[in-house]
């Protein structure tokens, strides 16, 4: 509930395409008296504070998504957690040194981030890709960066262990028979990489 939100917090943004929405909108949900300075200036529209043209499609198509996302969140939000610990599960069980992050945390249903010792994330996404299995070594906004996520860290792990780290995004449209394949994959391109010899080094810090 956006209210409950905005009770607690002032600001609240959100993209349509996270929750099945058009993508290329979204939303600003703002607390009654949170101050905003304009980014960009010209029209009057959204009662100044931003101008241009409203996209009403991809507005109206917006508000659809919420609404079945919101009728919806309950139900698909269990049947998506079962399937990411299927997954989760199906890959701990078949690969040793397989680790989850923030395994029993409060998290997304749908966020599944897991750890392969031995195994560099970068050598691990391309043989995904060509198994035709979506997975990524970190946030959208960090892709291409070449520092092991912050986060990570953070959270007490070392850079290369950082680096042996994936997340897997399941959704609604998920299936059973999706997440069986990709535990197939994705055990198969780990005992590969595992199999392959290794240069020399120490671990980095």
């Amino acid at each position: 509930d956006l209210a409950e939100v905005t009770a607690q917090v002032d600001l609240v943004s959100l993209g349509a395409h996270k929750f099945g929405g058009p993508k290329g909108v979204g939303a600003l949900v703002v607390r009654k008296g949170t101050a905003l300075a304009r980014v960009l200036h010209g029209g009057p529209q959204e009662r100044d504070r931003r101008p241009g043209t409203h996209n009403v499609a991809a507005i109206a198509g917006m508000a659809a998504a919420y609404e079945v996302a919101a009728t919806r969140r309950a139900t698909e939000g269990a049947t998506v957690c079962a399937l990411r610990r299927r997954l989760a599960d199906g890959l701990r069980h078949a690969l040793s040194g397989t680790h989850e992050s923030a395994a029993g945390s409060p998290r997304l249903p749908g966020t599944c981030h897991l750890r392969f010792d031995d195994v560099e994330q970068e050598e691990l996404l391309l043989l995904l890709d060509a198994a035709g299995v979506c997975a990524s070594g970190g946030s959208a906004c960090a892709s291409g960066a070449l520092r092991p996520s912050h986060v990570l860290l953070a959270m007490g792990l070392s850079a290369r262990q950082a680096r042996q780290a994936l997340r897997f995004t399941l959704g609604w449209s998920t299936t059973e028979d999706e997440v069986e394949r990709a535990v197939t994959a994705v055990t198969k391109a780990v005992e590969q990489l595992r199999a392959e010899p290794r240069g020399g080094g120490g671990e980095e810090r």
